[in-house]
């Protein structure tokens, strides 16, 4: 025979929330996030008003705004890098595309 538990999640604001017990869940009622507690840290689970499947909490864990691959890719002095060319000539190219002078809303309005 099933039982009926209820199963109760902390909510409230996120500056609220606090610091979730490991194993916790938490809903923050103004941002939509789900975090679940380490005991020492809150970890997002998901954030309903982002976009995509990357999630900031496992991307950016230093919270640098940076991705940290592509942090860890800054570090590779050029020397480092294979393949690279002797010499990066100059290749010519104009950009006839764009008058010269000032231009007026109506040549704006089709680029």
């Amino acid at each position: 025979m099933a039982l009926k538990t209820l199963i109760q999640i902390r909510r409230g604001p996120e500056s609220a929330l606090g610091t979730l017990a490991a194993g916790e869940l938490g809903y923050c009622t103004d941002t939509g996030k789900l975090y679940i507690g380490t005991g020492s840290v809150n970890m997002l689970l998901v954030a309903s008003q982002s976009t995509g499947d990357m999630l900031k909490s496992i991307y950016d864990t230093n919270n640098n705004g940076k991705v940290d691959y592509a942090q860890n890719a800054d570090s590779v002095t050029w020397a480092g890098v294979d393949g690279k060319p002797s010499v990066f000539p100059p290749a010519a190219h104009t950009h006839d595309y764009m008058p010269k002078g000032p231009l007026s809303w109506n040549q704006l309005k089709g680029v």
